[in-house]
């Protein structure tokens, strides 16, 4: 099967530079909506057994404006193992006021390091369990083969998940840096042992249509 995975449009946090995960929400830009809508006509074409999102408002409304360009467009099924990771206190504050703090400097750089229970939040061994574990479930509904699904979802998720089982080390995938809103990345299993990525962080239909 193929996991078709897509990042949220940019949000209102996003643009403020904001610690946007996954205690918090705020409301997708309006050109958010229109991209969402490009990813649908991008992939309008293709045949999909399922549509899966994060619970957080962002991740659904980002689906639904995708599946709605579609023929049929199923329903959204919410997975709570896709929330974005928990910042603890961290969550809603404007990013630029932790700049310089030791955990802070973890977080982006040496991310086996980050001690993220001390905010009362996750750290990256938490929550790359907790993810893979999210699209595990999905893998275990079943689907055939050459089946499609539709995943919506956040930055550190999809890019965490992906590289994560492709063997990557956490400083290998903060390194090469986080998926962009409204990308599409896809990646291929049939026993969700052997993984193959077969795209990243694609965002060139943006312009096409």
């Amino acid at each position: 099967m193929r996991f078709y995975l897509v990042r949220h449009g940019k949000t209102e946090f996003n643009l403020a530079r904001r610690f946007q995960g996954g205690a918090v929400d705020s409301p997708l830009l309006p050109e958010s909506i229109i991209n969402a809508q490009k990813v649908g006509s991008y992939l309008a074409d293709l045949k999909f057994a399922g549509a899966f999102a994060s619970p957080q408002e962002r991740a659904v409304v980002t689906a639904q404006n995708i599946v709605d360009q579609w023929e049929v467009a199923p329903k959204i099924k919410k997975i709570a193992d896709l929330r974005e990771m928990n910042f603890g206190k961290w969550d809603g504050d404007l990013v630029a006021a932790h700049q310089g703090e030791e955990l802070f400097e973890q977080f982006l750089k040496y991310p086996s390091q980050f001690e993220g229970e001390k905010l009362g939040g996750e750290n990256y061994y938490q929550f790359t369990h907790r993810v893979q574990a999210g699209l595990k479930s999905i893998f275990e509904e079943g689907f055939k083969a050459e089946e499609n699904v539709l995943v919506a979802a956040h930055a550190l998720v999809i890019s965490f998940a992906v590289k994560s089982l492709l063997g990557k080390s956490f400083e290998e995938i903060r390194a090469t840096g986080l998926v962009a809103n409204t990308s599409v990345t896809v990646l291929e299993t049939n026993d969700f042992n052997e993984f193959k990525l077969l795209d990243w962080n694609n965002t060139n239909f943006l312009i096409w249509f």
